[in-house]
């Protein structure tokens, strides 16, 4: 301290007079206004726990993302609009307190989605937003009204078939109007108009009226007149012209002739509307009611079918089977139906089992394939019979043609012989077991073949000889000297007739030939006669 008293007063030089005076006029003053020591109180360093100053890290952190949350964390959670209007956007904002001014709503055609409706969004679903958070919307148009749309054949479309066409084609500025027409069947196009527009340049936006038919126009009241026990086609006639559906029940009935009504549903002298429905109950005539006859026999068939009230047309067809032959196996109609006069009734008849003889030898000598064919006929009517050549096949003499029946025996499915053999009637799985003849065991002496002589032998010596050689004919040829016939030949029988086109000759026939030359012109040959037999080419 005495150190800064000394520097001020060296500084205060300067102004020494002024200082002095003040000095005098301090020592004046009372011993308060005299210059105070200053000392400085220096306290011992505090060193902090590192525990608190965690906490108090801690807590301040704590407290800072408190405040944050607080204040200024995004709270809103963004819902998911895609498919809903912007009206539901514009709910959801004030809800919230979303200032509008940040919602953009970008518009876009769209076939997807109908118009004004949210296509995308810039914020997912579940998100958090403050209220000054810009939200960006893709908004449908619509579907594109400038887009060309194909023209199909309207006029030849059904209602159902328009509608959805324009459905799928999102047509806004297409209208079909309903109405009544006597000439156009219901539900097809009456006509069409597309004002000044072509086909070929229609588009989403063009504006199309159809007009489509409802059918004719129902009339007024009609007073249903009494058709019970009239003719049907009187009560059509009466319908037709008072434009009332009719709607026909036929039924069995024991005492009303068919085609008359029975019963009507709307009773006459009531009123019902035109275009409403007048059921008819009319007569089938009486019923034929089939029994039933499985198990009927044929005595008892034929006295159901000679009844007249039993007018029904049976169709047999005969089977074989253990059931006794002639009875009834099965039936086409169930018994205890009612059928009309004149159905067909088919019945299934029994033949009894398969007989394969009347006699013990009746299959001997004959082809193998006609039994197998008796097999075939047998089994087609039900039975389930098998035969075969199980037995072998030989040579004989007795059955000389091949494919001869020699012996054959009847057997139980098992292969066990039948006790009463082919005599009775077969087992409908019976096996016919037979041995099969290969052709005669002695060799048979062919019969020489014919032939017919032509014009080429019966013209020279040298093709007649041929002819004789080639068949083993027994010709003799004899020379004679005769210039009226020279180069001419002569052929005869042994009985002197002469031989002529298309006469027959076989091996060994004896002919005789005469061949005449001119002396004068060629040498007489040696032998003049000679015998010639089976030679030739």
């Amino acid at each position: 301290m005495e150190r800064k008293k000394e520097r001020r007063t060296g500084m205060a030089e300067p102004k020494k007079d002024y200082l002095s005076s003040l000095a005098s006029e301090i020592e004046k003053k009372p011993d308060s206004f005299k210059e105070e020591k200053v000392e400085r109180i220096v306290k011992p360093r505090r060193s902090l726990d590192p525990k608190i100053m965690i906490g108090l890290a801690a807590a301040v952190i704590v407290a800072l993302i408190g405040v944050y949350f607080l204040f200024f964390a995004p709270k809103i959670k963004v819902e998911n609009f895609v498919g809903k209007t912007t009206n539901d956007v514009g709910i959801w904002a004030k809800e919230n307190g979303i200032d509008t001014k940040n919602i953009v709503m970008n518009q876009v055609y769209s076939m997807e989605y109908d118009a004004d409706q949210i296509i995308s969004q810039n914020r997912k679903e579940g998100s958090k937003v403050k209220k000054n958070s810009t939200l960006i919307f893709e908004v449908s148009k619509g579907a594109d009204p400038d887009e060309k749309i194909d023209f199909p054949d309207i006029k030849n479309m059904t209602l159902d078939e328009i509608n959805d066409w324009i459905s799928t084609n999102k047509l806004s500025k297409v209208k079909v109007n309903t109405v009544y027409s006597e000439t156009v069947e219901k539900d097809q196009v009456i006509s069409f108009d597309l004002k000044s527009v072509n086909e070929n340049n229609f588009t989403r936006g063009t504006n199309l009226t159809i007009s489509v038919s409802k059918g004719p126009q129902p009339a007024g009241e009609v007073t249903v007149e009494d058709f019970v026990k009239k003719e049907v086609s009187s009560a059509e006639t009466w319908a037709k012209s008072k434009k009332i559906e009719l709607e026909i029940v036929e039924v069995y009935h024991d005492t009303i002739n068919t085609g008359l009504v029975v019963s009507q549903s709307v009773e006459s002298g009531k009123t019902m509307k035109q275009g409403d429905t007048l059921t008819l109950t009319v007569s089938k005539g009486k019923a034929v009611k089939v029994p039933q006859l499985v198990g009927y026999t044929k005595d008892q068939l034929e006295a159901w079918a000679a009844n007249k009230e039993n007018a029904v047309s049976i169709v047999k067809k005969e089977v074989y089977s253990d059931a006794p032959a002639g009875s009834v196996i099965s039936q086409s109609i169930k018994g205890g139906s009612q059928v009309d006069s004149g159905t067909v009734l088919e019945l299934t008849i029994s033949l009894y089992m398969p007989q394969l003889q009347t006699n013990s030898r009746e299959w001997y000598g004959k082809d193998y394939l006609a039994l197998n064919a008796w097999v075939d006929d047998v089994n087609y009517r039900g039975a389930s019979i098998t035969a075969g050549a199980w037995d072998g096949e030989e040579c004989s003499d007795e059955y000389p043609t091949a494919g001869q029946i020699i012996s054959y025996h009847c057997m139980a499915n098992d292969g066990s012989d039948l006790p009463h053999g082919c005599d009775r009637p077969l087992p409908l799985n019976a096996k016919i077991g037979y041995k099969k003849s290969t052709g005669g065991c002695t060799p048979k002496v062919e019969e020489p073949k014919e032939v017919q002589i032509g014009l080429t032998p019966l013209g020279s010596e040298e093709a007649m000889k041929n002819f004789c050689d080639t068949n083993k004919l027994a010709c003799s040829f004899n020379y004679v000297n005769d210039a009226t016939k020279a180069n001419q030949i002569k052929v005869t029988k042994p009985d002197g007739l002469e031989v002529v086109p298309n006469d027959k000759f076989k091996a060994g026939d004896a002919l005789n030939i005469e061949v005449y030359y001119d002396e004068s012109k060629l040498n007489a040959p040696e032998t003049p006669t000679s015998d010639t037999e089976g030679t030739g080419n």
